[in-house]
């Protein structure tokens, strides 16, 4: 095994996760097309499908100790449905990474162009002036780095939010979170089993594709079950959290079962993994800099780039990059 050849992956990941840190965007979108189109041009040795998969929702989780690590020690977190949550995404999150080693390759590489340009729909949305007033969007959460952009909208990620005067809640469904700043939420927590469903169809796509869990739960705490949107994005870190590291490590189990533990690729996740923790801390001195508005223009267009290439690598030029 060749210790060096992906030495380029460790300034690769600090960009990649730097990025993802500052602006909210998953990390692990940005490194698939890495893994499947940039590794065939470069001429080093290729991952398949399910190794990338695999591998990127591994780097996913080297972030994630600083982001859980913030989000307790301010006392964000609705434990009681973050819980709720993952003892739903969690099976199936690990239950997708089964199905991603059992798939066909051609529809995993297909279906990861079309979730691409979704989520560049998604981001266009989110930018959209008119829909950032209506609605209090917040960013989505970095699955690389595992903390949203705390400039992600105005009175964003911790803008201390107080309702004394909530109405009452149905029964089971009243929270208060009384945060470290001396901020009490209290808040109703609307509609958790539709958000159970929706958490738990996107953890299943994050094992499968590797990402979709994050995506399917802070808009939703925000917009069905009304969380204040610091509680929920610190809510839905911790549920990306515990999904994609059952989802990474399912990856590996099946890896290491079929090939033994030289089919994982070390040689890679050495560089990478250093890289992607080194870049999750230099993007948190980076929150909040630049406009987020701008950053999801931006990436819109890089992950409709990215889903357009996949459509096209894997079909027309299949035969390059198959």
């Amino acid at each position: 095994m060749d210790w060096t050849i992906y030495w380029f992956m460790l300034p690769v990941c600090i960009a990649i996760a730097g990025v993802a840190m500052f602006s909210g965007i998953s990390g692990a979108a940005m490194l698939i097309p890495v893994f499947l189109i940039a590794f065939p041009l470069l001429g080093v040795p290729p991952l398949t499908t399910v190794e990338a998969i695999g591998t990127s929702l591994l780097l996913e989780t080297s972030g994630f100790g600083t982001g859980l690590y913030r989000y307790f020690r301010l006392r964000l977190v609705d434990s009681a449905t973050a819980w709720r949550l993952i003892a739903l995404t969690l099976p199936l999150g690990m239950l997708g990474a089964l199905a991603s080693a059992q798939a066909p390759v051609q529809a995993l590489r297909l279906g990861y162009g079309v979730a691409m340009v979704a989520l560049a729909v998604i981001l266009v949305r989110e930018a959209h002036p008119a829909e950032a007033t209506a609605v209090d969007e917040p960013a989505e959460p970095s699955a690389l780095a595992g903390v949203p952009d705390r400039g992600a909208a105005p009175g964003a990620a911790f803008a201390p939010t107080v309702d004394s005067t909530h109405p009452p809640c149905p029964l089971g469904t009243a929270r208060q979170v009384d945060a470290a700043d001396g901020t009490t939420y209290t808040y109703c927590a609307h509609g958790l089993r539709g958000q159970q469903l929706l958490s738990g169809v996107g953890a299943f796509f994050a094992g499968l594709i590797s990402t979709g869990v994050g995506e399917a739960t802070l808009p939703g705490l925000v917009r069905r079950s009304r969380f204040p949107l610091a509680v929920a994005a610190a809510t839905s870190t911790v549920v990306v959290a515990g999904t994609v590291v059952g989802a990474a490590l399912t990856h590996m189990v099946q890896l290491a079962a079929h090939g033994g533990l030289s089919a994982i690729p070390w040689n890679l996740i050495v560089w990478a993994m250093p890289g992607a923790v080194l870049g999750a801390l230099l993007g948190t001195g980076l929150q909040g800099k630049v406009s987020p508005t701008v950053t999801r223009w931006f990436f819109s267009g890089l992950f409709l780039a990215i889903g357009v290439t996949f459509l096209l690598a894997f079909t027309i030029f299949r035969s390059r990059f198959g």
